[in-house]
C-alpha cells in the first residue's frame, strides 16, 4: 500500500502536461510530439519490412546521410525531452533551451551514427572476382589442361560458396573433388591450381 501511494505521490510531482504558455509547457509539447512521431515512424518502419521483405522500407528517408529523417528525429526528440528535464529542475527558457539544444545535438549524432553502422553492414550480394584469389576449394567439374574451357569449381568463400569456371595451366585433368587454390580471377572464371 505504501508503494503505491509512494507511486502516485511521484506521479503527481511529475508534470507531464503543464501549461502550455510557459516554457516547460512548449518544451513538453515538443517531447510528446516528437515522441508520437518517433513511434509512428518505426510502427511503419515495422510495417513497410513486413510487406516488402528486404526492400529499403524501413528506411523513411532513404539514405544513409547524417541529415536523415531519423537523425533530426533524434535531435527534435532530445531537445524536447532535454528541455523539459532542464525546466523541472529549476532552469528558465534560456537555460533550458541551451540544454535541450546539447542533448538534442547528443541525440542527433548518436542517431547519426548508429544509422551510418546500420547502412555500412549492407551488401548488394555482388562478388568482387578479385577476392577470390588465394581462396581454396574443390573441383566440382573436371578441369581441362593447357586452358581448355568447360571446368568448374566450388570455392568457400568467406561470404558465400561460390561455383564457376576454372580453367588451368597444368598438364593432366584436375577430377572432380581434387583440393585446388585460385591464382587468378576474372569476372566468372578463375585460374586455379591443386593444393
Amino acid at each position: 500500500m505504501n508503494t503505491s501511494l509512494a507511486l502516485l505521490d511521484f506521479l503527481n510531482s511529475v508534470d507531464l502536461l503543464p501549461d502550455f504558455f510557459s516554457a516547460r509547457g512548449i518544451f513538453c509539447g515538443i517531447a510528446w510530439l516528437a515522441t508520437l512521431l518517433s513511434l509512428g515512424m518505426l510502427l511503419i518502419s515495422f510495417v513497410a519490412d513486413a510487406f516488402e521483405g528486404d526492400a529499403d522500407a524501413g528506411s523513411l528517408d532513404g539514405d544513409s546521410s547524417h541529415f536523415s529523417l531519423r537523425a533530426c528525429m533524434g535531435f527534435v526528440l532530445g531537445f524536447g525531452w532535454g528541455g523539459y528535464s532542464a525546466t523541472q529542475m529549476g532552469l528558465g527558457a534560456i537555460g533550458a533551451s541551451l540544454v535541450g539544444i546539447g542533448v538534442g545535438l547528443a541525440m542527433f549524432f548518436i542517431v547519426a551514427a548508429i544509422m551510418k553502422f546500420i547502412y555500412s553492414l549492407r551488401s548488394d550480394g555482388t562478388l568482387d572476382y578479385n577476392t577470390l584469389t588465394g581462396c581454396t576449394g574443390t573441383v566440382y567439374i573436371t578441369v581441362q589442361p593447357k586452358g581448355e574451357p568447360g571446368g568448374q569449381v566450388q570455392i568457400a568463400h568467406p561470404s558465400q560458396l561460390v561455383t564457376i569456371a576454372a580453367v588451368q595451366e597444368g598438364d593432366t585433368p584436375l577430377p572432380a573433388q581434387t583440393r585446388i587454390i585460385v591464382t587468378a580471377a576474372a569476372s566468372g572464371q578463375v585460374t586455379v591450381k591443386p593444393c
